[in-house]
């Protein structure tokens, strides 16, 4: 701002600004603060100065002119040189260093008329000067002029933040429309390839059956309409991917959150896919427990847990397992939903590309089940559309947990879950109790797997379970079956068979 208000300086000594414009500002009311070891004899410029309006402030020397300068903010100083203590030239560095008092203008009254001494002045900061004995014309004159540059620079100053805010949120919405742009022209090359690329199949199969129907059995009649039918609905589960996204993203897709008995929804989904599960031999389960209630749009959550567990089937070889899971979260008063499979698992450079339009990621299932590549990010627009976030973790060769949040329904008692939460911890497991019994290890190794589990660092467990294998034989049933909860991220069967053997 200080070069601002020399610029104005400048062009106000060069008669840029002419008194009719500069009288618009008002200056009504303005402190003028007066530092001088003897203010009587100011009495007359003093009262001068008071009888314009302005409201006269007055310091006896440079300490308390500092101290006043600034719990009063005037809007202009009239400051002394020579006095007694820390002179004008010393007090108007100290004004300038302080950033609550560096923008008040301060005009040296001085009986000095040397050159260095104006010099000295304006390097210590001061923007004008007044020769004693003073004229009070003259310093009516030059306090109105510089409130005027004070005023003028604050408003440019203002006028300036403005447009750099103005800047700042246009330069924002230019970087949301190339995001957006980038976004339309992956979805134009999505339809352009992707749809593409099922019609293929399709047109072949149907010219080939045109062809070739009279000397077709039945039997490759039946493969051949079964092939057809799988082309068609890769184009149509595309097509229907693509328009969901697109309503998602012109923010057409109705939002309904009504109260959702979680157990319910993740139920339907299993009993709707159960039929594919079985296709592949695996073994497909929720674990919800009842009473847990959501406050979500019915579609969108149905859609997210279908499509998660419809990815997590294609993903698994025969004879896995798909499970569907929930916790609660106390913290912040959420539900923890997760779609946990044994199948193939994602790296790392793969899981980044999971949810990003403009990076097309799609690959083969275990049995060459194809996919659109839009699954997973029209989940996510879904999952924050309804106030939550969704993040995957996985291990190559291992498996791969989905997990997302939503909103617990207010009426959903938090602490009849906390409790059940907590009752289910404390049950053992009557699978393992009833049909197996272990030789565990010592009870500080015990202790140190119950660390390990109350983390849920499946890694963790399964490395310490590979290590109790090698120390000694008689702890390899125990460590085997650890190895094989932690594969399929049972977190609740671990943690009950470690505690049936806790001491």
């Amino acid at each position: 701002m200080n070069f601002v208000y020399h610029e104005i300086h400048k062009g106000f000594r060069a008669g840029m600004y002419r008194e009719e414009k500069m009288s618009q500002i008002d200056l009504g009311g303005q402190k003028i603060l007066i530092i001088d070891d003897k203010p009587a004899n100011l009495g007359v410029v003093a009262d001068y100065l008071a009888d314009d309006g302005f409201d006269i402030l007055v310091s006896q020397d440079g300490e308390s002119g500092l101290a006043m300068a600034e719990e009063e903010q005037p809007g202009i100083i009239l400051l002394d040189i020579m006095m007694p203590g820390i002179d004008g030239f010393e007090t108007c560095r100290r004004l300038k260093a302080n950033p609550t008092t560096q923008q008040i203008p301060i005009i040296f009254m001085t009986a000095l008329t040397e050159i260095h001494h104006k010099v000295e002045g304006f390097a210590a900061g001061g923007v004008d000067y007044v020769t004693k004995p003073l004229q009070q014309e003259e310093v009516l004159a030059r306090v109105k002029t510089h409130l005027q540059i004070r005023a003028q620079a604050e408003k440019l100053s203002e006028q300036a933040k403005r447009l750099q805010e103005q800047a700042t949120e246009l330069q924002q919405k230019n970087e949301l429309l190339l995001e957006l742009n980038a976004s339309k022209d992956k979805f134009f090359s999505i339809v352009a390839h992707d749809l593409k690329g099922p019609f293929q199949p399709l047109l072949g199969s149907t010219e080939l059956l045109a062809e070739i129907a009279e000397t077709l059995t039945p039997q490759e009649i039946k493969e051949l309409g079964q092939s057809l039918h799988r082309s068609a609905k890769n184009v149509y589960n595309l097509l229907e991917s693509l328009l969901t996204w697109s309503r998602l993203q012109q923010g057409r897709m109705e939002y309904q959150p009504i109260k959702l008995d979680l157990k319910q929804i993740a139920d339907q989904t299993c009993q709707l896919l159960t039929e594919s599960a079985t296709a592949k031999g695996i073994a497909l389960q929720s674990k919800v427990k009842a009473g847990i209630f959501v406050y979500v749009d019915e579609n969108m959550l149905n859609t997210v847990i279908r499509n998660l567990t419809s990815n997590a089937l294609k993903f698994t070889p025969l004879g896995g397992q798909v499970t569907i899971r929930a916790n609660l979260e106390l913290a912040t008063k959420v539900i923890e939903i997760a779609v946990i499979d044994t199948g193939v698992g994602i790296s790392q450079a793969d899981i980044a590309k999971l949810f990003k339009i403009a990076v097309h990621h799609s690959t083969l299932g275990t049995a060459k089940e194809k996919g659109t590549g839009l699954g997973l990010i029209i989940c996510k627009e879904m999952v924050e559309y309804n106030g939550g976030r969704i993040w995957v973790e996985s291990e190559l060769g291992k498996g791969t947990a989905v997990k997302f949040t939503v909103p617990l329904d207010k009426t959903t008692s938090i602490e009849t879950l906390a409790k059940m939460k907590d009752e289910e911890n404390d049950l053992p497991s009557p699978a393992i109790k009833s049909k197996e019994t272990f030789i565990v290890p010592t009870a500080k190794e015990m202790a140190v797997l119950h660390d390990l589990v109350m983390t849920g660092d499946m890694q963790a467990i399964k490395a310490r379970a590979k290590y109790l294998e090698q120390a000694n034989e008689q702890y390899i049933p125990f460590a085997r079956k650890l190895t094989e909860l932690a594969k399929g991220f049972e977190e609740e069967e671990i943690s009950a068979l470690v505690k049936q053997y806790l001491p």
